[in-house]
């Protein structure tokens, strides 16, 4: 989700010291609170993960035993103009007990799998995505600067970089340009929140496209055989009107294919009412649709941390469970965690 960097910084500078005393939330292992609302997802009680100072647009991998979460950071200099926004990475066993993946040093208190380059295009990094293509990890990520053209803007001009790495912790770029571009009428305001899956030999790509004079915003999708040279598709795939309990387009998607490969899912954020935002689910026998929707959300705002809504949900389906975990925002987008919540599988549709 384009964030403003400035946002970022002053969420930041208000909750630090809470989040970096309160990073691994002691005593809350069980998943304790059913959704009235939803589809029956029982939900972690506290956030999961909150970074050093902030944890936002999860992704979740499963590596062997342990599961890897990519998110949103920020780390803080000694002004306010000396911040990073970066990929920072946190490991789990069983997906609520998080910590930091990699040893913590005093020079960079987050643990990072993609540094931000401040003399680049992506001087700030968001709403990443990894997936395994062969032997190694690719990182589909959005990258942009927080001005353009020296104007601040409302939404970022975010585009979609790509870095890979061997061990899935540290990742590097392998190409100086982005893999997609904000050139097209329906995302010529930024691309944002890429997910990518397997599908008749290539990978297929949802993003959430910004297009302030057109859509506002919508899902989209490419495709690529090789990871890399990707082909925009155009449609919109997933209306408003497909939603009956949205009042606007679906946004920040996850797409996810049910085990055997049959169909996929994609779980997705729309908002309920004014900055109130829940998760739904569609699925479909291609990963561009046509969709059949989920009548109501999955999981929707239950807790006093989520007061804003839940947005960016990561998804693994796996030992009889869906299991998604979201960003959640208070204080009309201030502060940020990641939440938790889990359902059997099959899901009852």
């Amino acid at each position: 989700m384009p964030v403003s960097a400035r946002r970022l910084i002053a969420s930041a500078l208000a909750a630090g010291a809470l989040l970096v005393a309160g990073v691994l939330l002691a005593g809350c292992s069980s998943v304790a609170t059913t959704d009235p609302a939803s589809a029956q997802f029982r939900k972690h009680p506290e956030p999961v993960w909150r970074g050093h100072l902030l944890a936002g647009d999860p992704a979740v991998i499963r590596d062997g035993d342990r599961l890897l979460m990519y998110y949103t950071a920020l780390t803080l200099g000694e002004t306010d103009d000396d911040f990073a926004v970066l990929i920072g990475v946190a490991e789990s066993a069983d997906g609520i007990a998080w910590i930091f993946a990699k040893p913590v040093d005093d020079d960079n208190p987050e643990s990072v799998a993609l540094q931000n380059d401040e003399e680049a295009w992506d001087r700030i990094l968001e709403t990443s995505f990894v997936v395994r293509v062969e032997d190694e990890f690719l990182m589909y990520y959005t990258g942009y600067s927080e001005e353009v053209d020296g104007v601040t803007t409302i939404v970022a001009e975010g585009k979609i970089g790509v870095a890979r790495s061997a061990d899935g912790l540290s990742f590097e770029r392998f190409r100086e340009e982005p893999v997609l571009l904000p050139d097209a009428a329906y995302d010529s305001d930024g691309l944002f929140s890429p997910s990518v899956v397997r599908h008749d030999g290539d990978l297929h790509l949802i993003y959430a496209g910004w297009s302030l004079g057109l859509y506002g915003y919508g899902l989209f999708g490419a495709t690529s055989p090789d990871g890399t040279a990707w082909t925009k598709e155009g449609d919109l795939l997933l209306r408003s009107s497909d939603v009956s309990w949205s009042i606007d387009n679906p946004r920040e998607a996850e797409i996810v294919k049910a085990p055997g490969g049959a169909s996929y899912y994609l779980f997705f954020t729309c908002d309920v009412e004014e900055n109130l935002s829940a998760i739904g689910v569609a699925r479909s026998a291609h990963p561009f649709g046509p969709w059949e929707v989920f009548p109501r959300p999955v999981v929707t705002a239950t807790h006093d941390w989520e007061e804003s809504g839940l947005v960016a949900p990561a998804v693994l389906i796996e030992d009889g469970l869906v299991r998604i975990w979201y960003m959640a925002e208070t204080g009309g987008f201030s502060e940020f965690y990641i939440g938790y919540a889990e359902m059997d599988y099959p899901l009852d549709w």
